[in-house]
């Protein structure tokens, strides 16, 4: 039996590229829909007619609106996650623990002034659905291994273990809740106090860890 024809190329695109393109601009209409009007008030057949894409291309590639928002949300994180460690990527080894937190946070709040992303992260996944409940909660644990994991890299003193990992969890719940109510607020305070004060609360938060 003869291998299949390979599938045509139009426009100078391949199928594949048609199908990361087409993929790429349902992204992108959802994180714009999701992140003004909300997950709740969007639908598939406005999705496709801001990425001017076909509403059959769109089941194609996401069985349910829903799939398409965990995507854009996972997107989001991703960012959030570049931009943390981007910001503590140059700092020396043996850096203390204010001036690492206060490197990190301040790229972490320069991602969260990006409303469209805030609004997806801290509201439009939450209630969801059991499944989006359980993404979330993954993802707030993934942020507390990823602080545990930059704080043992940069600052090799600090005790890494069961207890810094656990007030980790802690400390990410209540950065996040800073975030929440930033992006609630209207981001009426200044960028720089909230990462200055929140930066001593996360620093006071390593020196609360137990040596294993």
């Amino acid at each position: 039996m003869t291998d299949p024809s390979p599938a045509r190329t139009y426009g100078g695109e391949s199928a594949e590229e048609r199908t990361a393109r087409r993929r790429r601009q349902l992204l992108d209409a959802g994180r714009a829909s999701f992140g003004s009007v909300g997950f709740r008030a969007s639908t598939v057949r406005g999705i496709c007619r801001d990425a001017h894409v076909a509403d059959r291309y769109f089941y194609e590639l996401f069985p349910t609106l829903e799939d398409l928002l965990v995507e854009v949300y996972r997107e989001c994180i991703a960012t959030l996650t570049r931009s943390t460690t981007a910001a503590v990527d140059d700092l020396p080894a043996g850096t203390d623990p204010l001036t690492l937190s206060r490197h990190g946070l301040d790229g972490f709040f320069r991602a969260v002034e990006d409303r469209e992303l805030a609004r997806i992260v801290w509201l439009e996944v939450l209630g969801v659905s059991p499944r989006v409940d359980r993404t979330y909660l993954d993802t707030m644990h993934g942020f507390g291994e990823l602080m545990v994991g930059l704080l043992g890299r940069h600052t090799p003193d600090i005790a890494v273990g069961s207890s810094l990992d656990r007030l980790a969890t802690a400390a990410v719940g209540g950065i996040s809740h800073t975030a929440m109510t930033w992006l609630m607020d209207g981001y009426r305070a200044d960028r720089t106090d909230l990462v200055h004060g929140t930066a001593r609360f996360l620093a006071a938060v390593v020196g609360a860890a137990e040596p294993e």
